[in-house]
């Protein structure tokens, strides 16, 4: 997409006007057509990305406590099965990533392709995800029982956080490390 075709789209969304889009995108007119129907044509052309455009801030309209405290949840009750798959392989125990199109990467925090194809990835950290939603949910519900709170910062005080590491490939060492911020 052009420069000026992203000025159209940005005026038209304002104005809903597509001649004045145009003419104000600083597109040119073509000889012997009308601002109206060379503004209707160019729009025809950029209606795809304009329900792109559309769709995605109609996603963020629904950034709600609600979804906040679901995708929260996600994260906290994530597993590392829906990413990766352990087998008994004619080389032993193997370990795989799952198909792209298989994965759900609202977790992801980052991806890294290393020395000989090997990949990593970093989740969002699931305790940290989990005292976080335990906050939530105690504010929710007023509730002053700190049992779980206190046994999840138990883990962590014990150094036993729930981080591991796995290479997709097979091999020993790191490789998957969860974090609710990029891992540490």
């Amino acid at each position: 997409m052009t420069e000026y075709e992203k000025r159209f789209l940005r005026i038209y969304r304002r104005t809903a006007d597509p001649a004045e889009a145009l003419l104000a995108s600083g597109m040119d007119v073509p000889d012997g057509e009308s601002p109206e129907k060379a503004g209707r044509a160019v729009l025809r052309k950029l209606k795809k990305r304009l329900r792109e455009l559309e769709s995605r801030e109609a996603v963020l309209e629904l950034a709600t406590p609600e979804r906040v405290r679901a995708e929260i949840a996600h994260m906290a009750f994530d597993d590392i099965g829906r990413y990766l798959y352990f087998f008994e392989g004619d080389k032993g125990f193997e370990v795989h990533a799952r198909c792209s199109d298989e994965i759900d990467t609202r977790n992801i925090s980052e991806v890294s392709v290393g020395t000989g194809g090997k990949v990593t990835l970093k989740l969002y950290s699931r305790e940290r995800a989990l005292l976080k939603l335990w906050d939530i949910l105690r504010q929710d519900d007023g509730e002053q029982d700190d049992s779980l709170l206190d046994a999840l910062r138990g883990l962590r005080e014990s150094g036993t956080e729930a981080t591991g590491e796995s290479s997709v490939d097979g091999q020993e060492g790191g490789g998957f490390d969860e974090g609710f911020g990029p891992a540490e």
